[in-house]
Parts: C-alpha cells; structure tokens; sequence
C-alpha cells in the first residue's frame, strides 16, 4: 500500500480496500502466523488457544479485523461461458509460463500498480492481482497467483459488491487442511498460506491482556509495528513456542470482559439509606 496516492488510492477506495492503508509499514511476526495454523481446525473452523480455549472462526470476523468488503454477491470460483471472455483478457494483460504451465504474475502486476500508467480497469485487476496473491490467500508461491483464483478476478470492477470476507476465510481453512496434512505426516510443513495476518490479529484481541482501543475498527488500524512485535513477544515461551498468555472469552461488537465497567452513579445513596436498603 506504500506509495499509493491521488487516483490510485481513490480507485482502492472505491473497490472498498481503502481500510488496508493502515498496513504501510507493518511487519508480521510470520512464526506466530505459522504457530497459529498448527493451532487451527480446519473441519470446524476453530482455532484453539495456547490455554485450550477454542474460538470459532466467521467471516464477520475478517471484516472486523481487515474491514474489506462483505458483499451480498459470492465471489466467482469457477471458470464458465459468462467469464471466459473476462478472463481469457486479464490472462493476456499478466500471463507468464511457469514450469511450463500459464499462470497470472503477481511481479508483473505489481509493477503496473507502482507504475505511472493507469488504466482504470486494468488497474483495479493488477490491484486485486497483488492483493489476493500476497496478502488476502497467499500461497507460498509469491510469484504467481493460484490458479483456482483466476475467476476472482473477474469481480475487479464492482469490488466492493462481493463478500470477499468469506471468500478469504474459506481460502484460509483449505490452506490449513493442507497444512494440518503435511504437518501430520512430516511433522513440519513449508509455509502456510492464507491471511494468517487475520489470525494473528484475531489472537492477539483474545489474550488475557488490557485491551487495546477496544471497538476500533477495522482493528488492524490498531495494531501498528511495535504494538504487533510487542505482543507476540510477550505471549512466547522459554522454549521459543507462542501460547505463554491465557485467553478470555471476547467478541467483536460487545464490551471487553476485562475493560472497566464501573460508571460514576447518577445519585448517591447515604449510608443510612444503603443500610436500608439491604434489609
């Protein structure tokens, strides 16, 4: 998002992924985010605390945490006659072989979005190119998009119209099936995938710790750099490991259980009318 100024930034807006500013100048803490996919079951969408607690994953949640766009329209998944056209262009404008095989780049839509040219709607596409492959459902190939991806692209041009909020998280549970496969079977797994920065943020919310501008949205306007690095180190164990901090039982869009909940009464009792009052 660096860079990113005047008709740029107005076409991201509009496609409803204004929010992700907030992200210039973030880095992750890519072993909380490779932690937390050991710790996520994908066949009930749950992701289990370093204490045990479990916490059901919703797509309500992304958008509290990202605050990209959750549509009424299902974001394409499939190739067919009414997008074959639309995706036959896009191939054409970012298309490269890759061990043999045509896929959409990532690096050449990249340098189009950091580029001086700006085509509105070849734009919106490189854009949605970059984000999806680097950030929204990343694989561990940064150079090329999945090509199960390829008909998400056909939404570049009314954007903000498609729940991209469950589209991410469906992308994250298949990943972390993939995952949970390869860890189960070789003890280890290279690379993850999917939005683990959504993980780490709805995490991070959930430890037993003062809360942090609670009821802020999207909450990844509130945790910056330091915040990020500051927590996740003081959640990690002696042996290296993450889940040292116990978790409380929180909800986006309801009071903080450890927030102060005292308020200053409206009117005082006296202390002859409290002892009443109790008899």
């Amino acid at each position: 998002m660096e860079g990113l100024e005047g008709e740029k930034m107005e076409l991201v807006e509009r496609m409803g992924f204004g929010h992700l500013k907030h992200l210039s100048g973030q880095a992750m803490n890519k072993e909380l985010g490779y932690w937390l996919m050991t710790r996520v079951n994908a066949d009930t969408g749950e992701l289990i605390a370093g204490d045990g607690r479990e916490f059901t994953l919703s797509s309500e949640q992304v958008q509290c945490v990202l605050g990209i766009p959750k549509g009424e329209k299902l974001v394409p998944l499939l190739m067919d006659d009414t997008n074959r056209v639309e995706i036959d262009k896009i191939c054409r404008w970012f298309s490269k072989v890759e061990y043999g095989k045509a896929c959409i780049s990532i690096v050449e839509a990249k340098d189009y979005v950091m580029g001086e040219e700006v085509d509105v709607e070849k734009y919106r596409v490189a854009f949605l190119v970059v984000l999806l492959g680097m950030f929204l459902c990343p694989t561990t190939n940064f150079s090329s998009l999945a090509s199960e991806l390829t008909p998400a692209l056909c939404a570049a041009e009314e954007a903000n119209q498609y729940d991209w909020c469950s589209f991410v998280l469906d992308f994250l549970l298949r990943r972390a099936r993939a995952f949970s496969h390869s860890f189960d079977k070789d003890g280890y797994a290279v690379g993850c995938g999917g939005c683990t920065y959504f993980l780490v943020v709805f995490y991070l919310d959930r430890l037993r710790r003062p809360p942090v501008r609670w009821g802020e949205y999207p909450r990844l306007k509130v945790f910056d750099k330091d915040l990020l690095k500051n927590v996740a180190e003081a959640d990690r164990r002696n042996s290296g490991d993450f889940g040292k901090t116990k978790s409380v039982d929180v909800a986006y869009g309801e009071v903080h259980p450890r927030a102060a909940r005292d308020i200053y009464p409206t009117e005082s009792l006296t202390f002859a009318e409290e002892v009443a009052n109790h008899i």
